[in-house]
């Protein structure tokens, strides 16, 4: 039998502490003393079964790896495919409580699933009729001179051609600003054309 390397006591000498406490009653510190060790080392042998050392391997062996436990942590991370090995292990210890992050890793390493999946980029598509978009502007004017309140500059802005249509009214009724872009779609490019159309003269 290979004894631990810093062993205090020899196979027969943890025999002989276990006789003489348990047949001779002689003390624990008298055998300390007449071992030349520790009175808690004796302590340990006369309460122990077997002379032997104990086994200093951890009780459980992580590194094991069966196939249930490989088949669970494979199917969590396809329907989690975000979730990084300790949630992983946490979630699976209910049915696998020997789950550790550093087993998981292993697995998801041997089974390429260390990355998320990349999400496929949908092709970008083009606006049929986006290119000819018009932005409306209601500026707010003093009134001329010798009138009072205000008067509204409302245009309307072809944003691909910068093209630009305004009239002034007196007031910013929706009415009043329907009427002005319905003159100025009979002016600057229509939605329907790709071309540039010359500028028309501003009021």
């Amino acid at each position: 039998m290979k004894l631990h390397c810093q062993a205090a006591l020899t196979l027969k000498q943890r025999q002989q502490v276990k006789r003489l406490h348990e047949e001779e009653k002689v003390g624990i510190r008298q055998l300390a003393q007449r071992f030349g060790v520790n009175p808690t080392t004796i302590q340990r042998w006369i309460k122990r079964e077997s002379p032997l050392d104990r086994s200093t391997s951890p009780l459980t062996n992580r590194s094991v790896i069966t196939a249930k436990y490989r088949s669970a942590v494979v199917q969590y991370r396809k329907e989690h495919p975000t979730q990084g090995p300790i949630r992983i292990a946490q979630e699976l210890k209910p049915t696998f409580p020997w789950a550790h992050r550093g087993t998981v890793l292993k697995i998801l390493q041997e089974e390429s699933l260390t990355r998320p999946p990349k999400r496929e980029r949908k092709p970008r598509e083009g606006i049929p009729v986006g290119r000819h978009r018009i932005q409306m502007d209601i500026r707010q004017l003093p009134a001329v001179e010798g009138g009072k309140g205000f008067e509204y500059k409302i245009s309307a802005i072809h944003l691909r051609t910068r093209l630009k249509y305004s009239e002034i009214h007196s007031d910013r009724k929706s009415s009043t600003v329907a009427g002005v872009l319905k003159r100025a779609l009979d002016l600057l490019p229509p939605f329907s054309s790709s071309g540039q159309t010359m500028p028309s003269s501003s009021q």
